[in-house]
């Protein structure tokens, strides 16, 4: 017993120093992909690499790939260049120490500067079959299937060091480098490691000590040994498994696998991750030997076959290159939400999720857009839908028995009774319903609407038997009814109730909310907001549009936040109502100016720690109303659903769980979000000057302590990235202080876009945020410096003080009369810091450059940055066919409405007329500064038609193409 005590505490102790524990070892896995979607160059993976920085690197047959988590970047062989890849299929890739990576092909091995983003040498040995490995400092040595060398690096050369007898399977697995450089091997059927050392990788080579010596590992012959990161996995002669941990030289007998390899044949490889044993197969598939069933053997995933495999420690991540698939990244389903995706648990429904309602049993209700009512019994216990119903005004069904048929039924509301008996339904019909527990079936309310098929979205009941039902179509209907002796709901009396704003009637709503027990305020689609007294039925209308300047009087959900407040959920952003003391009412606007993702909030639900759950069009934006924080989960932490429906939304009051519907099911909570302790390093990926990239390294100073660019540089896009690969859609901001000294909002976008930038130092400043809670940033800053012009330098400015001293006035006329002198007063100007209005006053000085008369309704700050990385777009994308304003939009995380308003109320005109302005202005700038042929002209600005180019431009300048490039190429030859 103490001997079996003594191996688990050993088994728990060295698992825990190399991988971290699940919280919960119940949670299953996730698997995502990463394929030619995310730009990888092949599906075949080969290799995997982490490089210092934190950036993922994939070897496959067709290149070098480089991932930051949302873009990737492909090296291939360039032969062009001096040194290059030798060959695209990279089957290795190793760190070399510093900004350099091994880089190991089918045809030889490469030093690969990560700085410069070039090969900087290339080794070859065509006589033999080698493998390289080395440790993050860069300590290398080759393994071959004859010799073994090591890299030196004061020759800058690999040195054969001794003789070693391997096969290709063990120089890929069984070799492993430690932090001390020293190099272990195990040989198949042999019952030790060896150990290579040198006692200098950087000495001449005649003054360098070669050791080997040898450290039993088993008693029993070993026939596989794999090795991950100091890890040894190795099955005996008995088939029996074991994990040795180098480092602390501890060995753990795991379980006989004899079965399993004779059940699923050859292996590939062997490793642990969080607890569990993963077995990589020949044939395909995935064996995972789980810890918390003493290891027995499950398979999953069988369509993938694995060529590679890295484990990312700092992440929890095991990223596996396949035959096929990519990449595939592995993690714990770290998910704070529950889904339920109704056509997975039943095939057979296929609305969408609308009403939500939870009774005191357990059980979950939901209101379908078709299908009707649906019953999951039990449901936080009932993953396969176990005894699941369907409810319509014409039968009751077993979901598995259920198909829709002619009928159509739409239950967009379920709300308790006050008696409990049952609940409301709000349906379209002529007819309200209620469901009943003691019949169990839906009930028909006769005589309720007045025979009118209307929408019912949402009721309200007193305790004096009323119900006041909110419709679409009907407006508010007042329906008394009794109970009878069966609890049978009876109508005694039903009639409209009428509400007009501008003599217009309101006869559409979607919500209704309660204020104490006599006031009622109801949302109407399009018409603001009503104030409604149920004592007097009395009512006043709000126009929220009126008040805010904001198109939000289409009203979609309400949600409680205080006793004196809530938020209202509009088709165009969220609105904060409050009464104020006074009994006056003040209303606050948050949309996308504010950092909401996106701003149809189609349902609201407030947790018990007071922040807000949005369901909208595109992802569950968290929101607190306190620190005015936003963060969007779409298709991110395990939620699966990206869209959410109208009358949708929650809370429990048996639990205080918080549920919201969409398009395809509905998702629940029942804490906020817990954020993840690490915040991953924030890089500078590339530099984009003028529309073309460049290589970034070679723009540093020489202490890699600055960016250092020119004034004819002044015009830049810097892209950046936080290298975490758990949240895809991490929000940045950043600022170029010294420049513009306000940060940006929180957006998705990971580019800084800046043009005509003066002379000067500056700093820029990226920081990101992972939750609303974030209180502490991680953040890059790098120094920018544009240099002036020579003739904007304080030296140059003393020369023409002399030159005026001594009395050249002719000189100074001429400076004056000429352009140059508007160049010298600018500089002069930006040189004693001269307030930026006063500036833009005196020079005619505009961000937005020769467009600035297009966009006459820009003035503010995030006005100016808007149209910048619109102008952005639009010229890194003039080649696309589908250049328009959806595709524009897209491009700026807005939507097709947002864009085209937005567009419209700064620049007057439509998106696709500025589209083709700026086409026939760039057709004029290229006809005049280029040699290009007219129809190379029409080429690149993403034209396919000859006869329609000619048309514009002739309807643009007034002439034809070529009678423009004679008429002005002469005048500017001319100099006029």
């Amino acid at each position: 017993m103490k001997h079996v005590l003594n191996t688990k505490i050993i088994l728990y102790c060295f698992v825990n120093i190399f991988f971290i524990r699940a919280a919960f070892a119940s949670l299953p896995y996730s698997l995502s992909e990463i394929n030619h979607q995310q730009g990888l160059s092949n599906s075949a993976v080969l290799s995997i690499h982490q490089d210092s920085q934190g950036l993922m690197w994939f070897g496959t047959y067709g290149g070098l790939n480089c991932y930051d988590g949302r873009n990737m970047r492909v090296y291939r062989t360039d032969f062009s260049k001096s040194k290059t890849l030798d060959n695209n299929i990279i089957s290795n890739i190793q760190s070399a120490g510093g900004d350099n990576l091994w880089v190991q092909t089918f045809g030889g091995i490469n030093l690969f500067s990560t700085d410069s983003l070039a090969v900087k040498e290339n080794f070859f040995f065509p006589n033999e079959e080698t493998m390289l490995h080395s440790n993050d400092k860069g300590d290398t040595w080759l393994v071959g299937n004859k010799n073994i060398y090591y890299y030196n690096t004061l020759h800058h050369c690999f040195l054969k060091v001794g003789k070693i007898e391997l096969s290709l399977n063990d120089l890929q697995k069984n070799a492993y480098v430690d932090l001390s450089g020293t190099l272990y091997t195990i040989p198949r059927n042999g019952n030790y490691i060896n150990l290579h050392t040198v006692d200098s990788f950087g000495k001449d080579s005649t003054q360098v000590h070669v050791s080997t010596s040898l450290v039993k590992l088993h008693s029993k012959p070993v026939v596989h040994s794999f090795i991950h990161h100091g890890m040894v996995c190795f099955i005996d002669s008995l088939n029996n498994l074991y994990l040795y941990d180098i480092q602390n030289k501890s060995k753990v007998y795991i379980r006989n696998i004899g079965d399993v390899l004779s059940e699923h044949g050859k292996i590939l490889d062997i490793f642990s991750f969080y607890d569990d044993i993963l077995i990589t197969l020949y044939t395909g598939g995935i064996l995972r030997l789980m810890a918390s069933r003493q290891y027995a053997a499950e398979l999953f995933r069988s369509d993938l076959r694995i060529f590679s495999s890295y484990v990312d420690l700092k992440q929890s991540i095991l990223w596996m290159g396949t035959d096929g698939n990519g990449v595939v990244k592995m993690i714990r389903d770290n998910s704070f939400v529950t889904n339920l995706i109704l056509n997975k648990v039943a095939p057979s429904i296929n609305g969408q999720v609308r009403g939500i309602m939870t009774d005191d049993k357990g059980n979950l209700w939901i209101g379908t857009k078709g299908d009707g009512i649906v019953l999951m019994p039990s449901f936080r216990h009932n993953s396969d839908g176990y005894g699941m119903m369907v409810y319509t005004p014409k039968e009751r069904k077993k979901a598995d028995e259920y198909t829709r048929g002619a009928g159509f039924y739409q239950a967009f509301m379920l709300k308790e009774r006050l008696d409990t008996c049952g609940f409301w339904v709000g349906m379209s019909d002529s007819v309200a319903y209620y469901y009943s527990y003691v019949k169990d079936r839906l009930m028909p309310i006769s005589r309720s609407l007045g025979g009118k098929v209307t929408e019912i979205h949402d009721v309200y009941e007193t305790k004096d038997s009323v119900l006041w039902i909110a419709t679409s179509g009907s407006g508010m209907v007042r329906l008394s009814f009794d109970i009878d002796s069966n609890k049978d709901v009876k109508t005694v009396d039903s009639r409209r109730m009428h509400f007009f704003s501008r003599q217009k009637e309101l006869i559409e709503f979607s919500s209704i909310l309660s204020q104490g027990d006599s006031i009622l305020w109801i949302g109407s689609r399009g018409q603001g907001l009503v104030r409604f007294s149920l004592d007097t039925e009395e009512y006043q209308v709000y126009s929220l549009s009126e008040q805010l300047g904001k198109a939000v009087d289409d009203i979609l959900c309400l949600c409680r936040y205080s006793e004196d407040s809530f938020f209202i959920g509009t088709t165009t952003g969220l609105v904060l109502f409050r009464q104020l003391e006074d009994s006056s009412f003040q209303v606050c606007y948050i949309g996308r100016e504010q950092g909401l993702f996106n701003d149809m909030v189609h349902g609201i639900v407030k947790d018990d720690s007071g922040i807000l759950w949005l369901g909208t069009n595109k992802g569950l934006i968290k929101y607190d109303p306190v620190a005015k924080g936003t963060y969007t989960y779409y298709y991110s932490k395990g939620i699966e659903i990206g869209e959410f429906s109208d009358d949708s939304y929650y809370k429990c009051p048996y639990t205080g769980s918080l549920f919201l519907g969409g398009i395809n099911g509905l998702l629940y909570m029942d804490d906020t979000l817990l954020v993840s302790e690490y915040y991953a390093d924030l890089i500078l990926r590339s530099l984009k000057i003028d529309g073309d990239y460049v290589n970034l390294s070679q723009y540093y100073s020489r202490d890699n302590s600055r960016i250092v660019l020119t004034e004819s540089q002044n015009s830049f896009v810097l892209h950046f990235a936080a290298l975490d690969y758990m949240i895809p859609d991490i929000e940045y901001t950043y600022r170029l202080k010294g420049y513009d000294d306000k940060w940006t909002l929180y957006s998705k976008n990971n580019e800084a876009i800046f043009k005509h930038v003066p002379p000067g130092e500056y700093l820029f400043q990226v920081r990101y945020k992972k939750d609303v809670f974030d209180s502490s940033y991680k953040e890059l800053s790098v120094v920018v410096v544009i240099e002036p012009y020579w003739y904007h330098t304080t030296v140059f400015y003393a020369i023409l003080i002399l030159l005026a001293a001594s009395g050249l006035c002719w000189g100074s006329y001429a400076i004056y009369c000429s352009d140059f002198f508007k160049r010298f007063r600018m500089a002069w100007v930006m040189s004693i810091h001269t307030d930026v209005a006063v500036m833009k006053d005196e020079i005619d000085y505009s961000p937005l450059g020769e467009w600035k008369s297009e966009f006459p309704n820009c003035t503010n700050e995030e006005q100016i940055g808007f149209v910048l990385h619109l102008l952005q777009v639009m010229e890194d994308n003039l080649l696309q066919e589908d250049l328009g304003s959806t595709f524009l939009a897209e491009k700026m995380n807005m939507s097709s409405r947002q864009f085209y308003r937005k567009f419209k109320d700064l620049s007057g005109v439509s998106p696709s007329d500025f589209i083709k302005k700026y086409k026939m202005e760039k057709a004029a700038h290229l006809l005049l500064e280029t040699q290009s042929s007219i129809q190379e002209v029409i080429e690149c600005v993403g034209i396919s038609s000859r006869p329609y180019f000619y048309k514009e431009f002739t309807k643009y300048f007034g002439m034809t193409p070529k009678h423009y490039r004679e008429r002005f190429s002469d005048k500017q030859e001319n100099g006029e």
